[in-house]
């Protein structure tokens, strides 16, 4: 079991914070197999509203940015995809980025399929933007850039340009680069793997402070609220409890007392958290119950919380490092189910994004 000492919390708090003020640059080149610079290729962060093209030489740069842990991706049109991970310490990096041809493949034209893509679609959208309030409001502006697949009982869908998705609900204009999305018809299970970019909106100033409001309502209680109460030790204070599973099956055993903080995660830089899983954990927004005395879950709470803000989150790898803005390092550290699962890209926003 890990635990914090004091001083290197105390120690590590106060770099962070003098580290807080300083701001760095990723900058970089693109270039393609043969080292020969690449002009107007796509760069942006994922999950940010960072964007910009490179220029004659290939060069780009994002400045003004904290330290942390930030994914880079460059979209042009012949080319592969690339994305790379890059965090923040010390120093600006510098990416060097090389862009592999893209293979031309034939695609076969299937005749009198509507009805069968209609299906995948409407499976699509459920299972992708999600069913909340927010998602519901939301406009896919040209789905017919998907190219679906089956293959016995998964159905699949990618994309080789950017999925643009309105949101009329947190004023957002997602851009979306589909790498692959999967959906299981025999268990219902859905995966989906891709990176984004965010734009404003225009509108009114009346629309815009409507806005804001549902921007705050998806905030609360969600992942990136979570990890960024994690990072500063807040979590309690911000309303999360969180408790151990103690089996591997449902249904559910939890241990009814809280997990502490310090049982869980250390901090072992200025930069990053890091969190150690023994096992799942079950986790709730409640600011009322987290501020209370009695923050013991007994058989009925859990059930309660099952159906409104109660989330499962399963380790995959034996560590997961979160930065100051809710990032973690590498996407494969958690297996996420319950009110988190269901937030779909209809309820996401960018790094960005803070509470007023």
């Amino acid at each position: 079991m890990i635990r914090f000492i004091l001083t290197l919390l105390l120690l590590s708090s106060a770099i962070f914070t003098g580290m807080a003020q300083q701001t760095f640059t990723i900058s970089g080149f693109v270039k393609n197999s043969k080292g020969e610079p690449i002009e107007a290729a796509t760069v942006f962060i994922d999950g940010s509203q960072s964007i910009t093209r490179s220029t004659k030489d290939g060069g780009f740069a994002f400045k003004n940015l904290l330290p942390g842990t930030y994914q880079v991706v460059v979209n042009m049109m012949g080319y592969q995809p690339v994305k790379q991970n890059t965090n923040i310490q010390a120093i600006s990096p510098v990416l060097d980025i090389r862009m592999a041809d893209k293979a031309i493949i034939l695609k076969e034209v299937v005749i009198g399929n509507n009805a069968a893509r209609e299906k995948f679609m409407k499976i699509f959208i459920k299972n992708f933007i999600g069913e909340s309030g927010n998602a519901k409001q939301c406009k896919l502006v040209n789905p017919q850039i998907i190219d679906f697949s089956t293959n016995k009982k998964i159905i699949e869908g990618v994309t080789d340009d950017f999925l643009i998705i309105d949101n009329q609900s947190l004023g957002y204009r997602i851009k979306y680069l589909l790498r692959n999305f999967r959906f299981n018809q025999a268990t219902g299970t859905t995966s989906y793997d891709g990176q984004c970019i965010f734009e404003e909106l225009e509108g009114s100033e009346a629309q815009k402070a409507v806005w804001q409001e549902n921007r705050k309502l998806a905030y609360e209680g969600s992942l990136m609220h979570y990890f960024r109460a994690f990072y500063n030790n807040q979590l309690r204070e911000e309303g999360f409890l969180t408790y151990s599973i103690k089996n591997g099956v449902n249904p559910m055993q939890i241990d009814p007392r809280p997990v502490s903080l310090d049982q869980i995660a250390y901090r072992a830089d200025s930069t990053f958290v890091t969190i150690e899983l023994p096992s799942r954990m079950y986790t709730v927004f409640d600011r009322k119950k987290a501020a209370s005395a009695d923050r013991n879950m007994d058989k009925e709470s859990l059930e309660q919380y099952m159906e409104k803000t109660g989330s499962i989150m399963k380790p995959y790898l034996k560590q997961a490092k979160i930065d100051a803005k809710g990032s973690y390092v590498d996407y494969r550290s958690f297996l996420i189910s319950g009110f988190w699962g269901r937030k779909r890209i209809g309820d996401q926003l960018p790094y960005e994004y803070q509470p007023r």
